[in-house]
């Protein structure tokens, strides 16, 4: 039993070792007193204290619920049970232990923070800003609360008064760079448009991030809003300059709109593959257990081709879909609901389905906005063939009949709205009455093709009676296609109607903001992806007025050529030779650069990976999978509810793998040392799904020895100084030396018994590895596989690696017994001696 007065100390030594990041003697102090008093809650709650310091959340909140189930109970009991619940993406858990800590007497105003942090990530905002009101009552000057405030008030749509409370946050600590990033959100570009003031913000952000080393991917912002004010240029410079140390995933995707919005569409293909790690699309990935197509043959193979998010997307690239069947393949198009008549128009497809209905079975899919990237489409090569969609002939009939055939007149359609949900669809949405003036044009017959709440502005125009209203009768886009079919002339707004029409093959005049989206930028009244369209552009931001002065006199001046359009709205296409996909290794891919990563569809899902990595970005690029046969075995030999340490981890080729291997009661512990590589780990783990592991703050190896230079100023504990409770699997990988690993393990490999999988550079070094490990009673077996696998992911049939093997030494305690079947091939396990 401890005495009280020496507990005291204890907890007093231990509280300060820890706030001063000496986290390993703090938890040996604690567990030295636990051996004694095992049963001593406060005791226990202390070592979930330090646990929680140095962000081992999970064992943290485990902890931490043992102290309570032993009698102990307090505010900072709740509050970090709370916050550890909130780490570990179990929110309810979280609402209901801040809960518990503001209903202590008196209330704090961290305890409503804490509360409005947990109902803020479940996306309960007015819940969230009320909890918050009351912890600024509190304390008025909290720079947590203000800031969590200002993002409450923008996810509610309200950039000024989050700008007001982002301002308040400056004022109580203006060194932080995220309190001016954050100002610059609200003041910025798609928010209250006050462009300079939000890029004097950011110039601050950046400032204050070089002089306190803390990172909030200040350039990301200030790329968006030299994007509003046309500034291309440096736009792509200050990705160009960023990307290679600050990997982030909308980062990659917005790059890929600006190289596209200057027309360098062939190196902006592969940055575009991050629109899947951003949202909203990241949850919207399939699960399926095929490859991605990138080129590979398609003779005799099966390819299920699956739209995206908008309409529009849709109609512009459906185009590429026809490419695949001289390829040899068995074409399926998995469409949105509502779709697959019109789509069923489109040449070259065996099969036409809805996204709600199951796939056939398939060898290949394909996200359709992906086909540009596999064909490696330029400027010059885009297929531009129009028509490529055609309306169905009986509904073409049917339009024909309900237009009102007046003889000598000019049959146009006109849209003036997008969807309102749409996060940029004020700048390209006009009220109607801003049509007005086209209305007087003699032997004009204008029908409406609007649909959506922007239709309700009929009923109250005051022309009404000049414009036929259809939108009852458009019952989906088959529809639309074919009452497009009947008219003249498409003048709209930039909707999917405009893409719509561009596919069917008919002039389109489309009325674009300032900034244009990408695929509109440039000064040319034409766009390489539809002949027969003719784009006019606003030449202040705002302005439609000049717009629509310049669309009447144009259709004036057609209206008197007796309504006909220009040659290339005559024409109607443009000849492009066959398609054929591009065979190149991610790191020759246009639009890469050393140190820029990328994005591949694998085995066990979707990674970013950094193409230039040493056999692994080959790897991962190329075959969709790395050293697939230790996952093959330690799937075999590592049961849900493990717990599992990788070092090492990289980009989480494996890390993916094993956290679902483990399942919701498993645990998984991380190490990455170096940043870049961390960072993408992360992002990878949330990409997939991932969070039952904990990422380690610091180094594991020898302890006390400096770190190498992409590691410089990290601080190395070892694997004992963690003083760990349970280790079933302990994993190393090539970037840490595995006898580095086991340097100060002595302890956790006795106590603890986990089983080994250890990576190594040579045969040679797999020796001197096994000869350490037996120092601790573990059987060894030596395994040597090809880096090329057979089987691979991709189906990809050379071997770019020439036979290069990768060594690994498996390790089992003495005391266990194991069914290890020896022939793995193409795996080579051999006992050591």
């Amino acid at each position: 039993m401890v005495l009280s007065l020496e507990r005291d100390q204890l907890l007093r030594e231990a509280a300060a070792t820890s706030e001063a990041g000496n986290y390993a003697h703090s938890l040996t102090l604690i567990d030295q007193a636990l051996i004694c008093s095992p049963g001593d809650a406060e005791l226990i709650f202390s070592r979930a204290t330090t646990l929680y310091d140095c962000g081992r959340f999970r064992e943290a909140r485990d902890t931490s619920l043992r102290a309570q189930s032993l009698g102990f109970s307090s505010r900072a009991l709740y509050l970090q049970l709370g916050w550890a619940s909130l780490f570990t993406a179990d929110l309810r858990s979280a609402e209901n232990w801040m809960r518990n800590a503001v209903a202590v007497q008196p209330t704090t105003a961290k305890a409503m923070l804490g509360l409005a942090s947990a109902l803020h990530a479940q996306r309960r905002l007015s819940e969230a800003a009320a909890a918050l009101e009351e912890s600024l009552a509190l304390d008025p000057n909290d720079f947590d609360a203000l800031t969590q405030m200002g993002g409450c008030k923008l996810d509610q749509g309200d950039p000024v008064a989050a700008e007001q409370f982002f301002r308040k946050a400056i004022v109580a600590d203006g060194a932080r760079p995220g309190a001016w990033a954050n100002l610059a959100v609200a003041l910025g570009a798609g928010r209250q448009d006050r462009v300079q003031e939000a890029i004097d913000a950011l110039d601050r952000a950046g400032a204050l991030e070089a002089k306190t080393g803390v990172n909030v991917d200040s350039f990301i912002g200030m790329a968006v809003n030299l994007r509003d004010e046309g500034r291309i240029a440096e736009v792509l410079e200050l990705y160009e300059a960023n990307l290679a140390r600050h990997p982030a995933a909308i980062a990659h995707y917005n790059y890929a709109l600006g190289l596209q919005a200057c027309g360098r569409l062939r190196e902006s293909w592969t940055h575009f593959e991050f629109r899947w790690l951003t949202d909203p699309i990241v949850s919207m990935r399939p699960a399926f257990a095929k490859p991605a197509w990138a080129g590979q043959d398609l003779r005799g193979k099966t390819i299920l081709v699956r739209t995206e998010l908008g309409f529009g997307d849709v109609f512009q690239f459906c185009r590429y879909v026809p490419e695949l069947k001289p390829l040899g393949a068995n074409v399926v198009l998995q469409v949105r609901a509502g779709l697959e008549q019109l789509m069923s128009g489109l040449s070259g497809i065996d099969r036409v389905m809805a996204t709600t209905e199951p796939p056939p079975a398939f060898d290949y899919y394909a996200h359709l906005l992906s086909l540009p990237r596999a064909f490696g489409t330029d400027v010059d090569t885009i297929p531009a063939r129009t028509p490529y969609l055609r309306a169905n002939p009986a509904l073409i009939e049917a339009w024909a009949l309900r237009l009102d055939p007046q003889k000598g007149s000019l049959r146009v359609g006109l849209v003036w709205g997008g969807n309102p949900t749409q996060s940029r669809d004020r700048y390209r949405t006009m009220p109607l009455r801003l049509l007005t003036q086209l209305f007087d044009i003699e032997g004009v017959q204008f029908n409406s093709l609007q649909k959506g709440p922007p239709a309700d502005q009929i009923a109250a125009f005051a022309q009404k009676q000049k414009l036929f209203d259809f939108a009852a009768q458009l019952n989906d886009f088959a529809d639309t296609a074919a009452m497009i079919s009947q008219l003249d002339l498409v003048i709209c707004v930039d909707t999917s109607v405009a893409h719509l029409a561009g596919a069917l093959g008919k002039p389109v005049w489309v009325m674009l903001p300032e900034p244009p989206y990408w695929w509109w930028s440039g000064s040319s009244e034409r766009s390489p992806w539809y002949p027969t369209m003719r784009l006019f552009r606003q030449k202040e931001r705002g302005d439609w007025g000049d717009v629509v002065e310049r669309v009447k006199a144009a259709l004036e001046e057609r209206v008197a050529a007796g309504g006909m359009g220009g040659e290339a709205e005559a024409k109607g296409s443009v000849a492009v030779a066959a398609l054929r996909p591009v065979q190149a290794l991610p790191r020759e891919a246009p639009g890469h650069r050393p140190g820029f990563s990328a994005v591949a569809e694998c085995r066990h899902g979707i990674l970013q990976y950094l193409p230039d990595e040493p056999l692994l970005g080959d790897a991962i690029g190329w075959y969709g999978e790395y050293r697939e046969a230790e996952l093959t075995l330690l799937g075999r030999l590592i049961g849900a509810g493990s717990t599992v340490m990788e070092v090492g981890a990289g980009i989480g080729a494996h890390a993916v793998f094993l956290g679902r291997l483990l399942g919701d009661d498993g645990h998984l512990f991380l190490y990455e040392g170096r940043p870049v590589v961390k960072r993408i780990l992360q992002q990878n783990l949330g990409a997939n799904r991932i969070g039952n592991y904990t990422l380690m703050r610091r180094m594991l190896g020898r302890s006390g020895e400096t770190a190498p230079d992409a590691t410089a100023g990290m601080v190395t504990e070892t694997l004992d100084e963690l003083r760990l409770e349970r280790l079933d699997w302990l994993k190393s990988n090539e970037a840490v030396p595995a006898l580095d690993v086991l340097a100060g393990a002595g302890d956790t490999l006795w106590r603890l018994r986990p089983r080994l999988l250890l990576a190594a550079s040579s045969e040679a070094e797999v020796s001197a590895i096994a000869e350490r490990v037996k120092e601790f009673g573990y059987r060894c077996w030596r395994m040597a596989m090809p880096l090329y696998n057979p089987d691979n992911f991709n189906r990809r049939e050379a071997d770019i690696f020439s036979g290069r093997l990768a060594w690994s030494v498996l390790a089992i305690p003495e005391e266990i017994e194991i069914d290890l079947a020896l022939d793995q091939r193409p795996v080579i396990i051999v006992p050591l001696a």
